[in-house]
């Protein structure tokens, strides 16, 4: 089955934000068919890929199954990338993945995530009708198989932050789907860049776990500042986020 479309695009910024060299470990959690993993090991990459339970996997490439909410099972600084495509949105307690995907990690080494963008401005427009986001649109239904719903979406600033308490720096956002439909809301963006500066730059400047009176925290909100109000993260219905372990 060919990829769709919107897998092809995501799955070519996933692969330029790969280090610039053949030959790399790499581990793609919960890789389902394998599609991507399949590319990365012709591109004459070492690829390990994990998934929840047998049968999914369709090429030839070593795989484990792993429950990712109990760790993973191999050792310290074991590949050069991880990637968690489609995947964290399903885990209800990120940070404590999110750490073993850095203890697996060489130093230096580069994570690469995507998941659904719940902030985007057609997901906030939702939100403010009905309560919920894209990507989460009604309640899940009572009895669905824990995994299978997405329970935990999680915004970019909010995984910026987790990902620099588990050891990792330099975080990139970018975004691979922006729908037609998501223009029609750019008309917002000019009110959204100036209220998102405002709150981040000036509200409460000395609020206890916001300060914004000191340099390092400004320069750490202007760097959320220009990835949040970003066209392609106010648009964008998905969120590709790499970070490098420190």
């Amino acid at each position: 089955m060919a990829k769709h479309r919107r897998d092809v695009a995501k799955d070519s910024i996933i692969k330029s934000m790969l280090p610039a060299n053949t030959g790399l470990d790499i581990f793609e959690s919960s890789a389902g068919r394998g599609e991507l993993a399949i590319e990365l090991q012709d591109a004459e990459h070492r690829v390990r890929v994990s998934n929840f339970k047998p049968g999914s996997l369709q090429f030839d490439i070593p795989e484990d199954i792993v429950n990712l909410e109990a760790g993973l099972p191999y050792e310290d600084a074991s590949f050069d990338v991880i990637i968690c495509r489609e995947v964290i949105e399903h885990i209800a307690c990120n940070l404590p993945l999110l750490k073993e995907f850095a203890r697996c990690l060489r130093p230096g080494g580069t994570l690469i995530l995507t998941f659904p963008n719940k902030l985007s401005l057609p997901s906030r427009l939702y939100h403010l009708f009905t309560g919920f986001y894209n990507g989460l649109k009604s309640p899940i239904n009572p009895g669905v198989f824990f995994g299978e719903a997405h329970v935990n979406l999680i915004s970019y600033h909010e995984m910026d932050y987790l990902l620099r308490d588990s050891g990792m720096s330099q975080v990139v956002g970018r975004s691979s789907d922006i729908r037609p439909g998501a223009w029609l809301t750019a008309p917002l963006i000019p009110v959204v860049r100036l209220l998102t500066w405002y709150f981040l730059f000036q509200y409460k400047k000395k609020a206890q776990e916001h300060r914004k009176d000191k340099p390092e925290f400004v320069a750490y909100n202007r760097e959320i500042y220009e990835a949040i109000t970003s066209t392609e993260l106010l648009l964008g219905k998905d969120v590709i986020m790499s970070a490098r372990k420190n």
